[in-house]
């Protein structure tokens, strides 16, 4: 019977041995799977405070693999459907001139495209002031901030050229560490910033407690990694969330080849040798 199933179907009875409802390592962009250690709930916790409380301009910096799309896709859900809130989201902010971004950032924001940059950024200053007006707080989260040119950066400065009582715009950048000097790169720009933030690897007990969670969401109570396997599972990874999770996947991979009940040693051991 086995023999005649498809390999997904082939995953699914094998994962069900081990007590999970489906696979708890897919790498996939999940919103159930999200977990916020304590390092990680800091940095959200006070993103979210520069757009309730207005604060304008934030850098949220980490290397690769270190969560940051995850944490810019959680803000925006969160705040997606909340009316005194107008936000959009751009998943890859490479901006190749100014013009591209005020375009790129206008149609996030539902402004109509103009054939002149001044136009373009009348049309997008028009819609933050009469979003002020009515009370909304548009927020525009900007993802792999770093890959924009530096000459994008003119609609930053200039989205923050004009202020009421309160920042108009919210601006959370997110990116790798190359975000930094282009933004230091522009003083009026980085004169702007009002925090900046940076995403650290993870503690080996926050990592555990990632997996647990993951485990937990998937329908396993249980640890599934036994505690000599995880620490060196953990050394491996440097506590880079998205490496975790790579490996767990992989451990597991052989895991469900096996009669064996929990990943051990000998497992971690032929992950890190493939």
């Amino acid at each position: 019977m086995l023999d005649t199933l498809s390999e997904k179907d082939w995953r699914l009875v094998h994962l069900e041995r081990l007590g999970l409802t489906e696979d708890p390592f897919k790498l996939s962009a999940d919103p159930r799977y999200l977990y916020l250690g304590p390092e990680h709930l800091a940095v959200y916790r006070q993103a979210q405070g520069v757009i309730t409380r207005r604060r304008g301009l934030a850098m949220i910096t980490g290397g690769m693999g270190m969560g940051k799309s995850s944490l810019a896709r959680r803000l925006y859900d969160v705040y997606a459907d909340d009316k005194s809130i107008r936000v959009c989201y751009i998943h890859t902010a490479a901006f190749k001139s100014a013009m591209d971004a005020a375009r790129q950032i206008s149609k996030a924001l539902e402004v109509g495209p103009q054939r002149s940059f001044q136009r373009q950024m009348e049309g997008l200053e028009q819609v933050m002031a009469d979003s002020y007006t009515a009370g909304q707080n548009v927020v525009v989260l900007l993802d792999d901030a770093q890959l924009m040119e530096q000459e994008a950066l003119e609609v930053i400065q200039r989205m923050y050229n004009f202020d009421y009582d309160a920042k108009v715009v919210q601006v959370l950048a997110f990116g790798q560490s190359e975000m930094r000097p282009l933004f230091e790169a522009n003083k009026a720009v980085n004169a702007r910033v009002f925090v900046r933030l940076t995403l650290p690897p993870l503690t080996l007990a926050s990592s555990l407690q990632m997996v647990l969670f993951r485990l937990h969401v998937a329908g396993r109570t249980e640890p599934l990694i036994d505690d000599d396997a995880f620490e060196m599972l953990y050394e491996h990874s440097q506590g880079i969330p998205r490496e975790i999770i790579r490996l767990c996947a992989l451990a597991t991979d052989i895991l469900l080849q096996s009669d064996q009940s929990t990943i051990n040693i000998n497992i971690v051991r032929e992950v890190m040798r493939g």
